[in-house]
């Protein structure tokens, strides 16, 4: 169980409006809550979504709003064994991510970073020629070139080690 945080603009998009009294548990995931923001690349229409806790993201097509949280466990099942993450982990949370709630941005800190990523993002997917169809860029490998990326909340750790060291520590 986690909660998909949405910025204001893709609460719209998705014709979603969060009611701030809906009691939300602590998620269940180990890399907690996940945040979603718009990203348009040319005519390439995409979602960034990034972990709370460690600030792996993941980048996925904005086509059907509804199917939003199921894409990002799919790109999560993707990336999450390419940073060496143990099967009976990614499985693990991919179970926990069935369940969620929808709610509104909470953390600064996060936005912040996603802004960071989203002019990353936008970067690397027009040096591939990706923003016109987006049909010969791999959206996941660039969600791992930004993994690569040092970040300031997690104190300047790359979110690929602090997401293994999250995993490593669950045990």
């Amino acid at each position: 169980m986690y909660v998909l945080r949405c910025t204001q603009r893709l609460l719209g998009r998705l014709g979603i409006s969060a009611d701030p009294t809906v009691p939300e548990s602590e998620p269940t995931t180990t890399l907690g809550n996940w945040y979603a923001n718009p990203l348009n690349v040319g005519r390439l229409r995409l979602v960034l979504c990034t972990s709370d806790k460690s600030l792996l993201s993941a980048l996925v097509p904005a086509r059907g709003p509804a199917a939003l949280p199921d894409r990002l466990r799919e790109a999560v099942g993707r990336l999450l064994p390419r940073l060496g993450i143990e099967h009976s982990d990614v499985q693990r949370e991919l179970r926990e991510m069935a369940w969620h709630q929808v709610g509104r941005t909470r953390s600064r800190q996060v936005l912040g970073s996603m802004n960071d990523f989203a002019f990353l993002a936008d970067a690397y997917i027009r040096d591939e020629g990706g923003h016109e169809s987006g049909a010969n860029i791999d959206l996941d490998q660039i969600a791992l070139t930004l993994a690569r990326a040092p970040c300031r909340p997690i104190e300047y750790q790359s979110p690929d080690r602090f997401t293994w060291a999250l995993f490593e520590g669950g045990r």
